[in-house]
């Protein structure tokens, strides 16, 4: 059961952290935001308020450690412990939606946005929350951490920041299950199941491609994953999950 679990979700201002937001919410969870973007965060805890959920939302940076380590004492202090991380921060290309440019071949990549930013984002993002929502969950007896999987086409080029970040997260989340079991938490790692058109994408995409609502209850199912499925990567079929890899 979530209710009146904590839960936090990095990356959560809209797009698929705002959905996955929304799904705890209704599960009556206490949910924390966090987010670089201010303005939609805001929204979004509005949104979450009239779902009558207990909310917060921190302004976060999950680049930098000093905001992530404040943002997990402050959820810590609100909700008295942390239960569910979800670490949903990443910088997403979209190129599915057919607005955007393909990103640089690595020879004309620079480095301090497509590396630093890119895999700064979803890989350290998820380091640095994992590092400092561990102690919390340890003192509450365990917890369940879900890191969030995600790819591009090998063609035409332009995914090779986002794919190598994302598909690095496996061999993390493998790692640090094993790191954190004797203190039962489980760490998992499942993507929402296809390139999906959130609610900033243009009409045209949200018109051919699934929305947010495609991945059901696939994160909820993960923030309550047992021990055996620590460590792995996991896809959601036939209403339940399952083990990928």
């Amino acid at each position: 059961m979530l209710k009146d679990k904590s839960v936090v979700i990095t990356g959560s201002a809209k797009g698929i952290g705002r959905y996955i937001a929304h799904g705890f919410a209704r599960e009556g969870a206490k949910v924390a935001i966090a987010d670089i973007d201010e303005t939609r965060l805001q929204q979004t805890l509005g949104e979450l308020g009239e779902l009558g959920a207990e909310a917060m939302a921190v302004p976060t940076d999950v680049t930098n450690e000093e905001t992530v380590r404040s943002l997990m004492a402050q959820v810590n202090e609100r909700f008295g412990g942390i239960d569910v991380l979800i670490n949903d921060a990443a910088i997403v290309p979209h190129f599915n939606w057919n607005d955007k440019p393909r990103w640089p071949k690595i020879q004309d990549m620079e480095k301090t946005w497509f590396w630093d930013t890119v895999m700064g984002v979803a890989l350290l993002g998820s380091f640095l929350a994992s590092k400092h929502a561990v102690p919390y969950m340890e003192q509450g007896g365990g917890g369940n951490i879900v890191n969030l999987h995600g790819g591009g086409g090998l063609t035409p080029p332009g995914a090779l920041a986002y794919a190598t970040a994302k598909d690095s997260l496996i061999t993390f989340t493998k790692f640090h299950a094993e790191e954190v079991r004797d203190s039962n938490i489980a760490v998992v790692i499942i993507s929402p199941g296809a390139a999906i058109a959130t609610e900033d994408a243009p009409e045209e995409a949200r018109n051919r491609m699934p929305g947010p609502d495609y991945a059901g209850p696939r994160f909820l199912l993960a923030a309550e994953a047992s021990m055996e499925l620590s460590g792995h990567l996991l896809d959601y079929k036939d209403g339940e999950l399952v083990v990928l890899q």
